[in-house]
């Protein structure tokens, strides 16, 4: 059982591996997205704001099991900041999407289809208005606050 576990959990990662690599390119792909709520959000490539936050998720992912919470935080944050963030949720079948999703709220958007192919997670794209990749951050800073975050990932301005 635990070989099986271990044989799941590396086809997921070299899955997650393959295909385009967001961090490499120089936009965010236009792609509209289901909502865990139902409706399609709109396109990745676009931003109400001038900087747009982009967290990508797995649910076979344990760092951002651990770091949904933190994520939330920051997203409430950055609300009452405004500034515009999304959470995919992909990587994986459209089962366990879901049920990850649901502690990031009803706007989670779920990639099913792989729109998004990054070479691990989480990652966090900063993005302009038209979708432009102004900063890549893989994994999960460590930080104090939502805000102390926020101001790392360079969303702030100073």
């Amino acid at each position: 059982m635990q070989a099986l576990l271990i044989m799941m959990a590396l086809a997921a990662a070299l899955a997650a591996c393959s295909g385009r690599d967001p961090s490499a390119a120089s936009r965010l792909p236009d792609a509209r997205l289901p909502t865990l709520g139902g409706p399609t959000g709109q396109s990745l490539a676009e931003c109400p704001t001038d900087k747009c936050l982009t967290v990508v998720v797995a649910p076979w992912c344990g760092v951002c099991h651990r770091a949904a919470p933190d994520i939330v935080r920051l997203r409430r944050f950055l609300d009452a900041s405004g500034v515009a963030s999304r959470v995919v949720v992909g990587l994986s079948e459209i089962g366990p999407i879901r049920e990850f999703a649901a502690q990031f709220g009803s706007d989670a958007l779920l990639d099913a289809g792989g729109a998004m192919t990054p070479r691990g997670v989480p990652i966090f794209l900063i993005s302009d208005r038209t979708g432009k990749i102004l900063r890549v951050v893989n994994g999960f800073p460590q930080t104090d606050s939502a805000a102390s975050l926020a101001e790392a990932l360079g969303l702030l301005e100073r």
